[in-house]
């Protein structure tokens, strides 16, 4: 009586698992993880402002990669500030970034991916 339970448990095991190994691979995209030389890849997760703020911070992102390729110094400077009193609190930032280019870079948006279980978006932008 023991034996076909066994058995049984032991089968359903099995075909638990080819299950989930015949199960679809992510479809993330190559370029994700091998750009080619001229082009940069830009990632950010959720942002506050919505979808098309969060495809802005990527390629902006990817941009920074491409100045940096090209010796392009970036330099940001962030200043926070609080208040509190007993039943009040303020905060204030302050951001100030400088850039200094000899150079200009043009790009252009060449693809994107969104990972919606992550809520990421990627995006490949190539030097023109």
């Amino acid at each position: 009586m023991q034996t076909p339970v066994k058995i049984s448990i032991f089968v359903t095991l099995i075909f638990a698992l080819m299950a989930c190994a015949s199960s679809p691979l992510s479809s993330i995209p190559d370029w994700i993880d091998n750009p080619e030389k001229h082009q940069a890849v830009g990632t950010c997760g959720s942002h506050a402002l919505g979808k098309y703020k969060q495809k802005e911070c990527a390629m902006t992102r990817a941009r920074l990669e491409l100045a940096a390729r090209k010796g392009i110094e970036i330099s940001s400077l962030s200043l926070m500030t609080e208040q509190a009193n007993n039943l009040n609190s303020s905060s204030q930032l302050s951001q100030k970034t400088v850039q200094e280019i000899n150079s200009k870079i043009k790009a252009r948006l060449v693809d994107s991916y969104y990972d919606q279980a992550q809520d990421v978006i990627w995006v490949l932008i190539e030097e023109i």
